[in-house]
């Protein structure tokens, strides 16, 4: 294990935001759990309001990432090591419905990073986003979302996360109403849940509030809507308790 290095959290803009535009925040991320660390890590090192797209490598630190993060250096390195591993191949997934009663889809998969490198022995990690994911970073007046990354730190699962990021998009109304096509391409969820809301509600929607009503200050219900017999939207509605 490398020798632990200063950490610079302190530095980061903002206090450490992740703000994203909402196009990115509504679509598939196909990310582990680690990845989705080391993403939002990265970007809350970015300014929102930067005039230019980066172009700079992005450096993570095992020491950042254990302290952003709650957890041991000896699993930073490897959660470090894995996340590095296979972000170079992972997409951002968009689907646009266009055209007449919206009837057209348009699918889109953008590549999160241009290039990755990891430090073997010095625990770090450099990163650059693609300039596809990176206009929807920086640059930003409207239609933002916009959260402290150290309220989702303590978030062991990505469909958590993704219900928090979601949540937090609409934090001013405590409302949020979705498709469950949409709300299964935005939790990344498999075939096999898609084709069974039961599995749905158990493995995804339940844990996931619980697990933001234990680590986060969100409390929030659901409430399926029904055509016929089949589920074809979710309700949220969610409230932040007091710090």
């Amino acid at each position: 294990m490398a020798r632990p290095r200063k950490s610079d959290l302190a530095s980061l803009p903002d206090g450490g935001k992740v703000t994203m535009h909402n196009t990115l925040v509504s679509a598939s991320h196909g990310l582990t759990l680690g990845e989705k660390r080391l993403v939002s890590l990265a970007v809350a090192k970015l300014s929102p309001s930067a005039a230019a797209l980066p172009v700079k490598p992005i450096k993570i630190m095992a020491v950042d990432f254990a302290e952003q993060f709650g957890i041991e250096p000896d699993v930073a390195y490897k959660q470090l090591r894995a996340a590095q591993e296979n972000l170079f191949n992972r997409y951002v997934r968009h689907v646009e419905h266009f055209g007449t009663n919206g009837r057209r889809v348009r699918v889109s998969k953008i590549r999160w990073v241009s290039s990755i490198h990891y430090e073997k022995g010095g625990g770090e990690v450099s990163l650059t986003f693609a300039p596809e994911v990176a206009q929807f970073l920086v640059q930003l007046k409207k239609h933002f979302t916009s959260y402290q990354l150290s309220k989702a730190a303590a978030l062991r699962s990505t469909y958590s996360w993704r219900l928090f990021e979601n949540l937090e998009r609409f934090r001013d109304t405590g409302f949020w109403e979705v498709d469950m096509d949409r709300f299964h391409t935005i939790m990344d969820t498999p075939k096999s849940y898609q084709k069974n809301f039961n599995d749905t509600r158990r493995f995804v929607i339940d844990p996931s509030i619980s697990e933001l009503a234990a680590q986060t200050n969100i409390s929030a219900q659901f409430e399926p809507i029904k055509k016929g017999r089949k589920v074809v939207r979710l309700r949220f509605t969610f409230s932040a308790a007091s710090q």
